[in-house]
């Protein structure tokens, strides 16, 4: 009787122990350092492009990264749709976002200096939301 006890409690402390260890990975929502500084190395490049089209591009690869290691599936849009409450600002992110969209899917689309410099500050501050910039 006393070993059916013994097994009983172990199983039952092995079961909680699990339950817990799924639970606090499912909820942990930060970043890696090394995913961090991997954003931040790419960030500094990014910004030195001249393209603007072409940097607004590697920003929105970006921040598709920054959520897939956070645990987000499917495209950048998928992701945002499921991660709003993650930013101050999920307009911004998502108007950003389109001018992305806009660079890959249409002919000649141009992008002034004024839609750059949003567009870019809405990253940036995506990327203040999820603390990787101070």
């Amino acid at each position: 009787m006393r070993e059916l006890l013994t097994i009983i409690l172990v199983l039952v402390v092995a079961d909680v122990l699990l339950v817990a260890y799924l639970v606090f990975k499912r909820v942990r929502k930060g970043l890696t350092l090394e995913a961090i500084e991997k954003i931040k190395k790419e960030w500094k490049v990014v910004n030195q492009e001249g393209d603007h089209r072409h940097t607004i591009l590697e920003a929105d690869k970006l921040l598709d990264y920054a959520l897939k290691q956070l645990g987000y599936k499917g495209s950048l849009g998928a992701k945002l749709k499921k991660a709003p409450t993650l930013f101050s600002d999920i307009n911004g992110v998502w108007s950003a976002h389109k001018i992305r969209n806009n660079i890959a899917h249409k002919i000649n689309y141009k992008v002034d200096a004024k839609a750059y410099r949003k567009a870019m500050k809405q990253f940036e501050q995506a990327f203040r939301d999820l603390d990787i910039f101070d």
